[in-house]
């Protein structure tokens, strides 16, 4: 047993501190979970101390082993969503076919190849032997690898006794939720990958080509025309100050990637990116597609209205659509109706209201809530490829004419050299 420092808010939503007894990380994390704690901070013993756990540096590529020392790995051994969607399908397989679930996690833990993903499912396994519910323990993860909203269903499944279905649930939660990400990322990797050859086309013309020109036009000793020396001074120019440009591109990138995470750099840039043209329309209409597909995932597993907005909120992966859902759920705890709240917010479409309207009115607001995220998985779908199709004509266009000026601007002389011989 060691003895780990920690601090957390108790059931009055008071802030705690103090030191707890457990053998690691994770057993810490648990027992404060089943006192009624939240928002845990689990602090590893002092170097020496052999905890089990590791302490992270810069999330799982850079920390502290049991021991103290300083390790550093190429790869953060999490699984993928694939390895999540095919053990979660296992996972539900065996439940339901009556296997314990102590047994199916020692079983599944042995057959994964990522070894994060192999050291997470055994320790679940042995706290669930430990006497934790199998959300307890997930929620005790050291790694976080099963976020709030599977941990939320798993608790729901296991109130109503079918965690085999929601499983089920889950994995087409998750499967939905990966086509869209990989849908969003093909549409926003190509552009950059256009630009990126562009650019490059481009420094190659003016790094190479231009001054074997620009060598062989000075021999002659003739005047080049305008154009043909603005773009020879143009190359000069680009061979004396490229290393200050390609410095400033890696200070840019980097100063955004620490700006984006500290909290008020997360809302700001979400909110900008939100109210981008194009752009913004295709991420509205993600983040409203997520809203139905989570909403009504969580109320079919039998989780409450209000937790299922919370998790929501927190799943959205979008600042100002995580406080718009928040808004919603602060309205419902005063008394407003589901569809009245969603109506406040612009970022909720009159169809999605009245469908979640419909949906009260019936009583059955999950299936509503599924059919317009089946809806909006094809909003996405087609606004992906509209963007595309939208996008790759102007990027021809635009690479054509500036490939096309240097080039011109580099044979004008010769052409100039031959009407003088003619």
């Amino acid at each position: 047993m060691n003895q780990f420092k920690y601090s957390a808010i108790d059931k009055r939503g008071k802030s705690r501190q103090g030191n707890i007894a457990a053998t690691s990380k994770s057993q810490a994390r648990l027992k404060l979970l089943e006192k009624g704690m939240s928002k845990i901070r689990v602090t590893a013993p002092p170097a020496g101390e052999n905890s089990g756990d590791t302490t992270p540096i810069l999330g799982n590529y850079i920390y502290k082993d049991a021991n103290g020392a300083i390790q550093i790995e190429l790869s953060d051994n999490r699984p993928s969503a694939t390895d999540i969607i095919i053990f979660t399908k296992q996972f539900a397989t065996m439940i339901g076919s009556g296997v314990p679930i102590i047994q199916s996690l020692m079983v599944l833990a042995k057959q994964q190849k990522s070894p994060g993903f192999q050291k997470s499912l055994s320790a679940i396994q042995t706290q669930v032997e430990n006497g934790a519910t199998l959300s307890a323990a997930l929620k005790a993860d050291a790694q976080n690898i099963f976020d709030t909203l599977y941990v939320a269903m798993v608790e729901a499944g296991e109130e109503s006794g079918n965690i085999d279905e929601i499983l089920l649930r889950l994995v087409e939660y998750i499967e939905k939720a990966e086509k869209i990400k990989k849908q969003v990322k093909s549409a926003m990797i190509y552009p950059v990958l256009v630009i990126g050859v562009a650019l490059a086309v481009i420094s190659g013309l003016l790094a190479f080509v231009v001054p074997a020109f620009a060598q062989q036009f000075q021999d002659t000793g003739r005047e080049l025309p305008q154009l043909t020396q603005i773009v020879i001074d143009l190359s000069d120019y680009f061979m004396q100050t490229y290393p200050f440009y390609i410095l400033c591109l890696f200070a840019t990138t980097l100063g955004i990637y620490v700006y984006r995470r500290t909290e008020k750099g997360k809302v700001t840039t979400d909110r900008w990116l939100i109210e981008v043209p194009v752009v913004g329309d295709l991420l509205k209409k993600i983040a409203v597609g997520r809203f139905c597909s989570t909403m009504s995932s969580m109320l079919g597993s039998g989780v409450n209205l209000l937790e299922s907005l919370s998790i929501c909120a927190k799943s959205s992966g979008n600042k100002t659509v995580e406080e718009a859902i928040e808004g919603v759920r602060r309205d419902l705890e005063e008394g407003l109706n589901l569809s009245e709240s969603l109506s406040k917010n612009a970022l909720f479409p009159d169809m999605v209201i009245s469908m979640v309207h419909v949906g009260e009115s019936t009583g059955a607001l999950s299936e509503m809530l599924h059919k317009v995220s089946l809806f909006y998985e094809d909003e996405v779908d087609n606004a992906v490829q509209s963007m595309l199709a939208m996008i790759e004509p102007i990027m021809i266009v635009i690479i054509g004419l500036l490939v096309g000026f240097i080039v011109v601007a580099m044979y004008l002389p010769i052409f100039d050299l031959a009407g003088g011989v003619a």
